[in-house]
């Protein structure tokens, strides 16, 4: 008999585990939905650390952020400097201060809803997993 709670335990155990990384934006890549002007937008969370990453239409960029329940806030965020065409540097100018301004977060199956102060929202679809 304590074999059987302690196998239902384990299972219970590993359910709970993996609903819990079901539900949550860490270790996954996302891709902006409706980016301005055809940008490559991508948003990725490491699965080890508190830190993001991606690609701002031109540049790469990455920083540290905080999340404490359902509010997520960027860090100020390192980028490379390339440049690129003005539409492009132009709508990766606008996300990167949208990141800024984020205060909370929204999971939706397979999408990532980041919320603005200001009431603006961005979607992201999940791409994948991080590489590690």
């Amino acid at each position: 008999m304590s074999k059987i709670l302690s196998l239902l335990a384990g299972v219970l155990l590993f359910a709970a585990c993996s609903s819990q990384e079901q539900n949550s934006f860490v270790g996954k890549e996302y891709k902006l939905t409706q980016a301005p002007n055809n940008a490559e937008i991508t948003l990725g969370f490491d699965g080890k650390e508190n830190r993001y990453f991606g690609k701002s239409a031109v540049n790469n960029y990455f920083g540290a952020y905080t999340l404490e329940g359902e509010n997520l806030s960027f860090g100020p965020a390192g980028a490379t400097m390339m440049a690129g065409p003005e539409p492009l540097m132009k709508a990766e100018q606008e996300y990167l201060q949208f990141l800024a301004d984020v205060k909370s977060y929204k999971l939706e199956g397979k999408k990532l809803i980041l919320n603005a102060t200001d009431g603006k929202t961005l979607t992201f679809e999940e791409t994948g997993s991080v590489s590690e």
